[in-house]
C-alpha cells in the first residue's frame, strides 16, 4: 500500500522529521520618521494566551512600534468579523488567512503580496501552496499542529482494555462496553469544525485505495464524495448507530468535551497539543492515540499548516513597513519558540525546531514525520463547503440524514460551486 504524501506541508521537527466578535478597528498609523510611533492593527485568529507573548516581546524590540491587538475566541465569528472588516475598507494592518476563508480572502484582493519578502525565509516552498494564488504568495505560515485521541486509561481498564483501539470497529465495541457500565465513551466538538475522527477515517479509506493526495481525485472531478467518501461515513455512522458518537454531541464545544474529559467522566476525546497541560495538570491517567482506522485500512492522524499570517493591500507604506517587521520577528527564533510553545504547535521553520511535548512524540514520529495526516482543505469555496459538512454531520448524529445524504449533500454543494 502506498503512504499518501502530503505536497502541502514539510515539517521540521527536531530528531524526527485550531477566535469572539469585536468591534472593528481602523488600521491606522504615522510618520515613523524622528520619534514618532508607527501604530498597526492586528486581529489575530489565535488567542491571547497562544500569542500574546509574540506581541509583547516584539513591542519591546521595537519601541517605536505599536501593536493594537484583538485576539479572537471562535473560527466561525473571526471569519465572519474579518470578511466584515475587509468588505467595509477597513482591515486590520495584520490578520490570519484561515483554512476556511482562504480562498475568498485571496480572491478578494484585501491581502499584500508578500513573495520575495526576507521574512518568508526558513519556511519550505512546499508550505505555501495553501496561501499562493497565480504563483504569488499571500500568507505565512509558521506553525503546524496535530490532532490525536486523548483517552483515560483508567477508565479503558475497566472494560478490560490496556491500549485503544487500532480500528474503528474496535473503537466501536469498546465505546460500546465503556457505555454499558455508566460512562461516556466518547464525545466530539463537530458543531463549529468538521469531525476530527471523520477526517481519520476519510484519510485511512483514501490510503486504502491507494491515493497519492486525499482529495484530488475530487478536486480534478475524477470521482465523488459519494464514491471516494462514502466508506469513512458509513463507518463514522456505524458509531452514530451504536451510541459511541452520541446525540449529546450535537451543540458541544471543545471547551465542554475537554471539561468532561479533565473531570474523568469522559473516556476518549479529539484533541491536540493545545489542551495538553489542562489535561495533565487534571491529573487524569491519560493516553493519547493516531485515530482508529477504516476496515482494511491505516491509522492516521489530524494535522496540517496553521492559519497564514497576511498584510493588508489597503495599509500606507508605513504600516507595511511596520508589520512586515512583526513577521520577521514571528518568524524568528525568539518569536518560534514563544508562539509555538505557547500555541502548542510545531515549528514549519528552520529558524527554529524543537521536539514535540514528550506525550505526543510517538505519535509525531510515527504519523506526522511519516506524513500520514490529513485536514479538509477544500480547493474551492471553503467556507461555504465547511458550513455544509457541519450542518450535515450535525443531522446525522440527530438521525435527520443517511450517511449517503450526507455525501450527495456535499456532492450537490461542490458542484454548484464554481
Amino acid at each position: 500500500m502506498r503512504v499518501m504524501k502530503s505536497k502541502m506541508l514539510h515539517v521540521v521537527v527536531a530528531g524526527a522529521a485550531a477566535v469572539a466578535m469585536m468591534t472593528p478597528l481602523a488600521a491606522c498609523g504615522s510618520s515613523s520618521t524622528g520619534g514618532e510611533k508607527t501604530k498597526i492593527s492586528f486581529y489575530s485568529y489565535f488567542k491571547e494566551n497562544q500569542i500574546g507573548d509574540v506581541v509583547k516581546g516584539f513591542e519591546k524590540a521595537n519601541p517605536n512600534i505599536i501593536l493594537d491587538v484583538q485576539y479572537g475566541q471562535d473560527p466561525s465569528q473571526y471569519i465572519s468579523t474579518l470578511q466584515t472588516r475587509l468588505a467595509g475598507g477597513k482591515p486590520p494592518t495584520i490578520f490570519n488567512i484561515t483554512m476556511d476563508n482562504r480562498t475568498d480572502v485571496m480572491n478578494s484582493g484585501a491581502v499584500a503580496d508578500l513573495t520575495g519578502k526576507d521574512f518568508l525565509k526558513g519556511v519550505d516552498d512546499s508550505n505555501f501552496q495553501l496561501f499562493q494564488q497565480g504563483g504569488k504568495i499571500y500568507g505565512l505560515p509558521v506553525s503546524a499542529w496535530v490532532g490525536v485521541m486523548f483517552y483515560n486509561k483508567d477508565l479503558l481498564n475497566q472494560v478490560g482494555y490496556d491500549e485503544f483501539p487500532k480500528t474503528w470497529d474496535e473503537f466501536i465495541e469498546m465505546g460500546k462496553k465503556i457505555n454499558a457500565s455508566g460512562g461516556t465513551a466518547f464525545l466530539e466538538d463537530f458543531n463549529s469544525q468538521p469531525s476530527g475522527t471523520l477526517a481519520g477515517l476519510v484519510a485511512s479509506n483514501w490510503a486504502k485505495q491507494g491515493a497519492d493526495v486525499p482529495d484530488q481525485d475530487i478536486w480534478d472531478g475524477k470521482t465523488t464524495f459519494t464514491d471516494a467518501w462514502g466508506p469513512a461515513v458509513e463507518a463514522w455512522d456505524k458509531a452514530v448507530k451504536g451510541g459511541v458518537i452520541p446525540t449529546k454531541s450535537v451543540g458541544l464545544s471543545a471547551d465542554q468535551v475537554k471539561q468532561e474529559f479533565v473531570n474523568g467522566s469522559l473516556a476518549v476525546m479529539r484533541s491536540g497539543p493545545w489542551d495538553l497541560e489542562d489535561v495533565k495538570a487534571s491529573g487524569v491517567n491519560f493516553g493519547v492515540a493516531a485515530m482508529p482506522a477504516i476496515d482494511g485500512g491505516e491509522q492516521w492522524i489530524n494535522g496540517g499548516p496553521d492559519q497564514g499570517f497576511a498584510i493588508a493591500e489597503k495599509a500606507t507604506d508605513n504600516e507595511k513597513a511596520a508589520a512586515d517587521k512583526f513577521l520577521s520577528y514571528l518568524n524568528s527564533e525568539e518569536g518560534l519558540k514563544a508562539f509555538t510553545s505557547a500555541a502548542g504547535t510545531m515549528s514549519l521553520s528552520d529558524n527554529y525546531q524543537a521536539d514535540p511535548p514528550a506525550e505526543l512524540k510517538d505519535v509525531v514520529d510515527t504519523y506526522f514525520a511519516a506524513n500520514k495526516f490529513y485536514w479538509y482543505n477544500w480547493s474551492k469555496s471553503p467556507a461555504a463547503m465547511t458550513t455544509v459538512m457541519t450542518d450535515q454531520q450535525q443531522k446525522l448524529v440527530q438521525g435527520k440524514i443517511s450517511a449517503s445524504d450526507m455525501t450527495k449533500a456535499l456532492d450537490s454543494k461542490w458542484s454548484s460551486l464554481k
